[in-house]
Order: structure tokens, then sequence, then C-alpha cells
């Protein structure tokens, strides 16, 4: 079991560096208006939130596509020195929609309650997970101060991303797995279909390790979804949506564009190699590898923890989209891998597993300016160390 002292001591690690955290974040964010102080807009990705659910809003669900219409509504509704250049809009339009609430307030104040509302999904699903656990629902609290302290929390709610959203989707739908609900537990995983990019490994997974139950709920719940986004955006909408999906998957750097931000195996390859094709190589090959990995844990087990901790470190290294606020995700497969570390050995996690969770602690942050100055992404190789171990750690009905 975690002893009181190592719980006292992680509990004030955690507030120290969330305190740390908040007033670097606050003092940066602190100048009025609409920059901060290096000059960045605030809740720069939030803005493409906006601008879809403004167009939405505004009866102009039809151009969500178009990057004029976001950089029009922009200059009308934010600010009209707001130049975007480079946007590709890329979210389902179900987003459009559920975004169309938050016009009615400012942008700053919109942001400011999306944030807020982000932070509270973001600490429930950890708990909501730890409290599903063994070992870690007697320590909530001190987990909940860690939680806080992870600098990919700031990244997320700096950017102004969904990432929250997608964490208690994988977070819910792990819990039910456990709760024996596979059908239920698939369903929801099948909402993430408004990031396609992350359901490939899943789908091919369950598929793999003859998971009928939770490949039927998942793709049950991402057809809801899309016939949900095609009964709101109509025919001409959905078929602009799938051609920027399409799009994508052929030229991920379109919307990847400083490699130190993208965590993927293929992202990472991109730092250390100067030749596209190989990179595409990489990328495409990162699927059937982290698969084997993924299986293996699952044959191996009947515990969801290490089942779905392989699972969702999978669909974040082999995804060909995966920037810095999406390592959000990856803390539903942290909390599950301490939490069975625990019960295995009875101790905090020693060895090369305190190396990979270092590894994810400060893979937000500082981990892209190391990426930048010495071409090595230190999450992916967390995440990769963390599969591989615990591919290696998983025994028969472990």
């Amino acid at each position: 079991m975690l002893t009181l002292t190592v719980g006292r001591r992680a509990s004030l690690l955690g507030v120290a560096v969330m305190v740390a955290m908040v007033a670097w974040h606050a003092y940066d964010l602190s100048p009025d208006g609409l920059a901060d102080r290096s000059g960045r807009l605030k809740g720069a990705d939030f803005l493409q939130f906006y601008t879809y659910g403004q167009l939405v809003a505004t009866g102009h669900g039809d151009r969500i596509y178009e990057p004029a219409a976001h950089a029009e509504m922009a200059r009308t509704r934010v600010d009209r020195r707001l130049v975007l250049s480079g946007l590709r809009p890329n979210h389902a339009p179900l987003v459009a929609w559920l975004a169309a609430p938050l016009t009615g307030l400012p942008f700053l104040r919109a942001l400011l309650f999306f944030s807020v509302a982000s932070a509270l999904i973001y600490l429930v699903s950890v708990a909501g997970l730890a409290l599903q656990t063994s070992r870690l629902s007697a320590h909530v609290g001190t987990l909940i101060a860690i939680a806080a302290s992870w600098p990919a929390l700031y990244i997320t709610l700096r950017y102004g991303q969904v990432s929250a959203v997608a964490l208690a989707l994988v977070a819910m739908a792990a819990v039910l797995s456990a709760r024996s609900k596979a059908v239920a537990s698939g369903l929801v995983l099948g909402l993430l279909v408004y990031k396609p990019n992350l359901l490939v490994v899943p789908v091919l997974a369950f598929a793999l390790t003859r998971q009928w139950r939770l490949l039927a709920g998942l793709l049950a719940g991402a057809a809801a979804e899309l016939a949900l986004s095609l009964s709101l955006a109509g025919p001409a909408v959905m078929r602009q949506y799938v051609e920027m999906l399409a799009a994508l998957a052929r030229h991920p750097e379109l919307v990847q564009m400083f490699p130190a931000e993208s965590h993927s195996l293929r992202g990472a390859a991109r730092l250390v190699v100067p030749w596209s094709p190989l990179v595409d190589a990489i990328g495409l090959l990162a699927i059937p590898a982290v698969l084997w990995l993924t299986a293996r844990v699952w044959r191996a087990n009947t515990d969801w923890r290490p089942r779905w901790a392989s699972l969702v470190t999978a669909m974040l290294l082999a995804s060909p989209h995966l920037l810095t606020y999406d390592l959000l995700i990856i803390a539903a497969a942290v909390v599950l891998v301490v939490d069975w570390l625990l019960e295995r050995a009875g101790e905090v996690p020693r060895g090369p597993w305190r190396w990979a969770l270092a590894l994810l602690f400060v893979g937000a942050w500082p981990g892209p300016l190391l990426a930048e100055v010495y071409h090595v992404q230190v999450s992916t190789l967390g995440m990769s160390l963390m599969l591989w171990l615990l591919t290696r750690s998983s025994r028969p009905h472990a």
C-alpha cells in the first residue's frame, strides 16, 4: 500500500507544482485584451471552436469547412484585427453544434467558462477512474493533487482544446468495461469518432482479440454520432468533412506545423527522419506494432487495468495526428498502471516504470522544448516504454 508518508509527500509535491504551474500561466495570461504576454492569442485553438459555433448560431452551418468563413467570423465577432492564415477546419460537424451555445458570451468569457469546465471534467474523470480501482481509491485526494499539477492539463487549457472530453469518454468506457458492461463500454468509446484517428487501434484490437461485444458497441456508438452529425449538417457538409479527413490522413503535417509538438510514433519520427516517405512508412508500421503488443496484454490478462492501459497507450502512439494537448488522454493509462502495480508489488512503482511515468509527466512541458533542441520526444519514449513494460509484465490471468 501507499504509506502515509509517501502519500503526504506526493500531495505536497503535487500542490507545489500545481501552484507553480498556475502562477506561471496566470502571469502569462494576465494582460488585458486578447493577447498574452508573449503576444499570442489567448486560447488560440478555442478560437476555431468559437467561430464554428458562431457559424452555426448565425445560420451558416453549411460553411463550417470554409476557412474564409471562419476568418470572417473571427474578425466580425471577436476582433477586426484578427488575421487567420493556414486554417484547416477539421473537427466533426457535431462539435460545431455543441459549441454554438458558447457564442452567446464574448470570446474571453466563453474561453474562461470552457477552461473551467475542461479542468473539472479532467479532475472528475481521473477521480472517477481511481474510485473504480483497488488501491488508488483510498488515496483519491493525493491523486487529485498530482493530477492537478500535470503540465498536460495547463497546455490543454492554454490552447483551449477539447482533450478533457476525450479523456472522459476513455475513462467512462474503461469503468464500464470493469463492470462487465462491454457493449455500453464500446458504445461510449465509439463517441470518440469525432477524433477518428483515435479509434483505429481500438477497432483493430477488439477484432484481433475477439472482443466482439466491445467492437459492436464501438461501431454502434460511432454510427449514432455520425448519424447525428449528418442530420444536423446535411450530406454536403458531411462530404466536405470526409474530404478534409482524407486530406489530413495523406498529409498529417497540414495540422502539425511544429514537429516538436507532435507526440505519436510518426510525429517523433519527423524529428529525426528528413525523408517524408520514410516518416509515412514508420507511421503505418506503428499500427501493427502497437496492435501486436496490445493484443499480447489483452490475451495474457483478464484484469481490465492493464488491458485498458495498453489500449489507451497504443491508440495514442499509433495516431498520425497527436499534438501536445492530446497527452491529457494518457492520464487514464497512468492511473490504471499505477493501481495495477501497487496491487501486484505492494509498493510505489520503481525502476523502468518510474522512468516511464516521469517521462510522461514532463511530456507536455518541457518535452516539446527538449524535442526542439535534442530532436527526441520524451513523451513518445515514455508511452513506448510503458506499453513494452505492460507487455513484458503481463501474465496469464494476472
